[in-house]
Formats: structure tokens, C-alpha cells, sequence
């Protein structure tokens, strides 16, 4: 039985389908959100995850992470908040996977585990024998500004369009979650729409914190953080986009402790 966040979730992604379903442009439409914390089985060559007490476990976190990216790259929809990372094949291991899902591993895992005084070496991220099951288990939520199925690549133009078509659900289902940590990614050659949206719609009191690279925004009304980050899927070195993103995070962890 769904109750509060998941509730609410599902209402807010009814009314979305509904809405695009009356303009004819709900074709391959994915539902996401809350990421389900439930048995993970492999069925139908694809790997697949019950839900559980991933809402249990997001309100008593002490961090909790919402991740935003701008569209499912696959041609068939499927429910993201079944998403484990694991690529479909029997035989699974966790160091095989695409650069999109390794660096979501190694992020989240360096984002939920930092202090003022510490986050995690980049070697211990990259061990996808530790970032991998701790990405399957931690507080994290997983959506998407473009709810339609879309290809490896998306316009600014387009991208701009279906954030501003679809405006009101997405608002509502990003204040849903109350994150502490919003990782944007969707920073490309200096722009990122999903960051200026969040920065206009839901946080617009958002400071830039000095020293962290320009990509470490601050909320003192909410305590929150906004991330100004890549895709995951840009071809840029693993250790220099981690270490940068947390050398900034604990540096922003210290302005907030000291402020």
C-alpha cells in the first residue's frame, strides 16, 4: 500500500501522463522517483527490483540525495525506479557498466558518505565492489525533466521545451522529495538548464560557495545544496570530475558547519 511520499509521487506522475496524454506526446513514458530498495531478480534478461522500505529508509537518512537528469536514453520505457545499475546479462558483475551508471556510483557514494573534514579517495569510489551495492541501498531518488524515452543526446532547445511543457509536474515532484543534495546533471559547454530550473522554480536563493570550482551552490534559507554538474555520460576523466565534485562538496560542508 502506498502512503505518503510514494503516494504522492504516483499522483504527481499520474497527472503528468494524463496532462501529456491529452496532447499526444505520452508515447514511452517512464515513471521515476524514489529508487525501490526491494529483492533485485533477473527475469526476461533484464534485472528488475521490488519495491520495499525505500521511503522508511529516505525519511530517516541523514543525507538524501535527488538526482536530476534530462531524459531515459533507450527506446522502450521502463520504471527507473527500478534502477540498479546492473547491466543485463546473468552474469553480473559490478565492474561492468556504461560511464553513465559508474559515475552515478561513484557520485552518490561520495556525496553520502563526505564530512567538513573528509569524503572519500577517489580508488575507493572507483571500486565498483563498494559503490555498486552502496548505490543499490542508499537514499537516493532518480528523475528525469523529460519523462518521454529519448536517445543518447538531447537539444538545449528541446531539452528547454519539455522542461517549460511540463513545468508545474516537475516543480512539484522535485519539492516532493525535500533533498538535501540535488545533483543536476546537465551542464553542457557552461549551461544547465535542469540547474536554472531549480534555481528559478524551487531554491531561488541559491549562492555560489567560494572555492568550489563554480559548480557548488548553497540554499541558507533550507540548508540545501545544488550540484551544477555534468551529465554522467561526459567523456571527461573519472578522477578529475569526482575529485573536483567533492573537493567542492566538503569545502561547501565546512562553509555551512562555520556559517
Amino acid at each position: 500500500m502506498e502512503t505518503g511520499i510514494k503516494k504522492t509521487e504516483q499522483k504527481i506522475l499520474d497527472e503528468w501522463r494524463k496532462y501529456a496524454e491529452s496532447i499526444n506526446d505520452a508515447h514511452e513514458f517512464s515513471e521515476d522517483g524514489l529508487l525501490y530498495r526491494g529483492n533485485i531478480f533477473f527475469e526476461y534478461d533484464t534485472w528488475h527490483r521490488k519495491e520495499g522500505k525505500e521511503e522508511e529508509l529516505w525519511l530517516n537518512s541523514r543525507r538524501k540525495l535527488l538526482i536530476i537528469t534530462k531524459e531515459l536514453n533507450d527506446n522502450e520505457t521502463w520504471n527507473i525506479r527500478e534502477e540498479t545499475g546492473r547491466q543485463n546479462c546473468a552474469a553480473f558483475s559490478y565492474h561492468r557498466g556504461v560511464p553513465f551508471i559508474k559515475n552515478l556510483r561513484m557520485w552518490s557514494y561520495g556525496l553520502l558518505n563526505s564530512t567538513s573534514d573528509y569524503y572519500p579517495e577517489f580508488d575507493e569510489a572507483r571500486d565498483m565492489n563498494v559503490s555498486g551495492p552502496f548505490f543499490e541501498n542508499a537514499p537516493i531518488a532518480h528523475i528525469n525533466c523529460k519523462k518521454q524515452c529519448g536517445g543518447a543526446q538531447i537539444s538545449q532547445k528541446t531539452l528547454s521545451e519539455y522542461i517549460n511543457r511540463y513545468s508545474i509536474f516537475l516543480k512539484s515532484q522535485i519539492a516532493l522529495y525535500d533533498a538535501d543534495v540535488i545533483l543536476c546533471c546537465g551542464n553542457a559547454n557552461g549551461q544547465n538548464l535542469i540547474f536554472d530550473f531549480v534555481k528559478s522554480q524551487y531554491l531561488d536563493d541559491l549562492q555560489l560557495v567560494d572555492d568550489t570550482g563554480n559548480w557548488i551552490y548553497y540554499s541558507p534559507s533550507t540548508g540545501k545544496i545544488v550540484i551544477d554538474s555534468y551529465h554522467p555520460s561526459a567523456r571527461i576523466g573519472y578522477k578529475e570530475v569526482y575529485e573536483d565534485m567533492m573537493s567542492g562538496f566538503r569545502t561547501t560542508l565546512k562553509y555551512i558547519e562555520n556559517a
